[in-house]
């Protein structure tokens, strides 16, 4: 038997923009995972974990066939997948799954670039795939993302406190999607101004990160928050949630999917964890620290 595993990820900077070749910063997430076996046999069988259906399994393994040109006939055997990245919450349940679908049909020898073929499938989800999600799935390291491709490997020079919180909301990336192209139809002006101050957020950030910086990560990340905002991805639900870690103490607060739910990153000067997860925290949220 084969098992194929990929981790969660999450977005620092960059979301949105990056399908336009601005810069995104964006880490593994290992908390979470996606798996799927293989196992030889002469009959084709899929057996899924309720995060996934059966038949979205099968739409990827027919896609995937049909961008290869090859007969899914070929791909025999059991298929098991299980997944315990929460869906629709900008942590990368479909690109994980993608890099995973991918990876079967190398495994057999029908594909020789899995990040290609990831890509691709994940346009299913997204619409457009900037890419930025599979490939810091695919490599399972820090990354800068800029172009439409991997820039470089980011080795930060210090970590302070930053955790993520669950906004309570689903955040579905198509339909975020869909009221940044309602930008750029309506004021491609304001929308080109956005995307360039959200690479200047990236750019804060990354070299907050390199040159140990707390006071730019903090702009980096306040800077990309503000974005959201201008963009009308932020709904009452995530704006009262980002309030209130702010009032906790975080220093800084931005979403880190597509917006309109989802996680949320904040960033602190001492580790919060226990503060957000007593008995008196002003909310009920499932705290990640990264």
């Amino acid at each position: 038997m084969r098992r194929f595993s990929s981790h969660a990820k999450w977005i620092l900077s960059g979301e949105h923009s990056v399908v336009r070749g601005k810069k995104a910063i964006a880490f593994p997430l290992k908390n979470y995972k996606n798996s799927i076996t293989f196992e030889k046999s002469d009959h084709f069988r899929i057996s899924a974990s309720q995060e996934y259906s059966k038949e979205t399994i099968m739409s990827l393994l027919k896609e995937a066939s049909n961008f290869l040109k090859i007969s899914l006939e070929k791909i025999s055997g059991h298929i098991g997948m299980k997944s315990d990245i929460p869906m629709k919450a900008g942590l990368g349940s479909s690109a994980a799954i993608c890099v995973n679908i991918a990876n079967i049909f190398r495994h057999f020898g029908f594909c020789d670039d899995v990040l290609n073929l990831a890509r691709h499938l994940e346009n299913r989800f997204h619409k457009k795939s900037s890419g930025l999600d599979v490939t810091v799935v695919f490599e399972n390291k820090p990354i800068i993302f800029k172009e439409n491709k991997l820039s470089e490997f980011l080795e930060p020079g210090f970590w302070p406190p930053m955790i993520l919180t669950y906004s309570g909301e689903k955040s579905i990336t198509s339909s975020c999607a869909t009221i940044i192209g309602e930008i750029f139809l309506k004021n491609e002006k304001l929308a080109l101004e956005l995307d360039e101050q959200m690479d200047s957020a990236s750019n804060l950030c990354e070299e907050a990160l390199k040159n140990s910086d707390f006071y730019k990560l903090k702009d980096g990340i306040t800077l990309g928050g503000e974005i959201f905002h201008r963009w009308g991805l932020c709904n009452s639900s995530m704006n009262l949630h980002i309030n209130k870690l702010l009032s906790c103490g975080a220093r800084a607060a931005k979403p880190i999917g597509s917006g309109l739910g989802g996680y949320i990153l904040s960033l602190w000067e001492e580790n919060p964890i226990k503060l957000l997860n007593s008995s008196s925290a002003p909310f009920e949220s499932h705290c990640i620290q990264i």
